[in-house]
């Protein structure tokens, strides 16, 4: 009798830490989509940098553009690229674990933001973001973002 508690125990436990190496990845991809957008908001380009794929990073903006892909920039490419003033919300986040290596989350972004010569005072779009674990850490791989009625986008 008591080997079967034993077992049943094991069987038990085991289960909650198989569920929650799924659950860990997916709250720490979240915990990172906030933090990039919170480096967004604070002109951190250095946070953002960090967070991209040290290879291709696949993109589609929701100016309508079609996917293209980047290099990974350098820090000050990437201040040249994001230069203006972002005050973004990410909105109802959710994530999924696709594999041991790979989370998609998906949220929508909503504030305002002012980039070269235009200014979204009511900027909404939803947002897929590809995540991948390069070298034991999660990056931003991939992301598409697609406007919501009623909302400005960004500029071509």
């Amino acid at each position: 009798m008591k080997n079967l508690l034993l077992a049943c125990a094991t069987i038990c436990l085991s289960q909650v830490v198989l569920a929650d190496s799924h659950m860990s990845a997916t709250d720490e991809v979240l915990a990172l989509v906030e933090k990039n957008w919170e480096a967004r908001n604070n002109n951190d380009y250095k946070t953002q940098l960090d967070l991209r794929s040290d290879g291709i990073h696949f993109n589609a903006n929701s100016s309508g553009t079609f996917f293209y892909a980047t290099e990974k920039p350098t820090l000050e490419e990437l201040a040249e690229d994001l230069a203006g003033e972002y005050d973004v919300t990410v909105m109802y986040p959710k994530a999924f674990a696709l594999s041991d290596t790979v989370v998609l989350a998906r949220y929508y972004l909503e504030g305002s933001l002012s980039v070269e010569d235009t200014t979204v005072g009511n900027y909404r779009t939803r947002v897929t973001h590809i995540w991948v674990k390069e070298d034991g850490e999660w990056k931003s791989k991939s992301w598409h973002f697609s406007p919501l009625h009623n909302g400005g986008t960004t500029p071509n």
